[in-house]
């Protein structure tokens, strides 16, 4: 049976409460009826058991099982990130569309914790097979939100990890630009068609002057090991 627009929870009518239950899937919808006692599925004329409400339950526990199951494989694959970054593209494509099912899953699940919980307290004859549905529904909800937040978790982690590396780039550029600076300077200085240029007289003055820039090479390198060093 399906319904459309149909909304999961309990509801109080004038002549009788009803109870509407939806899987996650959307695929199985149930509808219960409660009068002077008796429990009817769908309408009036379908008069049923608490063994059938019983196993409706159970089945649509079965359903929210099945899908937290799936997206805990789903979650313990997208972990691997954090030893290998193989599948940091493949992740930030699913994102939000995950972050978007695990949410849907969040309200489909808390729709159906607050139906079972509201229909304890309403239809006292129906404690004992309500229980253990209502139990498996609360830790539901509950890893359902630790699953929200290992999405976001992973999430953080792949960007905390590219902003690393944008970071270390950009700290790279500026060293790289620091040491071409004074390179730049000096080749400017010499190129200069002047007179009277010291170390134009000089045998080895253009020696001299690579000796000089190969120097400043070494600083800089030195210090970008020690700096590099120092950031670990």
């Amino acid at each position: 049976m399906s319904y459309k627009n149909v909304v999961c929870g309990y509801f109080y009518g004038d002549a009788f409460d009803y109870i509407t239950l939806i899987s996650p899937s959307q695929k199985q919808v149930f509808k219960f009826l409660f009068k002077d006692g008796k429990i009817y599925k769908e309408d009036f004329d379908h008069e049923c058991d608490k063994e059938t409400f019983e196993a409706a339950l159970k089945g649509l526990c079965n359903e929210f099982a099945n899908k937290i199951l799936e997206h805990q494989d789903e979650l313990n694959e997208y972990e691997k990130i954090y030893a290998s970054q193989k599948n940091f593209d493949k992740f930030i494509k699913r994102h939000h569309f995950l972050k978007y099912e695990i949410r849907k899953f969040q309200n489909s699940i808390s729709h159906f914790y607050e139906a079972l919980a509201i229909c304890q307290s309403e239809q006292q004859g129906l404690k004992k097979e309500l229980k253990n549905s209502i139990h498996e529904a609360s830790v539901f909800k509950t890893i359902a939100n630790e699953y929200a937040c290992r999405v976001e978790d992973i999430y953080t982690f792949i960007q905390s990890d590219k902003n690393d590396k944008i970071n270390k780039n950009i700290y790279l550029l500026t060293l790289i630009s620091a040491l071409f600076l004074p390179l730049n300077f000096i080749t400017g200085f010499f190129g200069m068609n002047t007179n009277g240029m010291f170390l134009s007289s000089f045998k080895d003055g253009t020696a001299i002057v690579f000796a000089f820039t190969a120097l400043l090479c070494v600083l800089f390198f030195v210090l970008f090991y020690r700096s590099n060093k120092s950031m670990k």
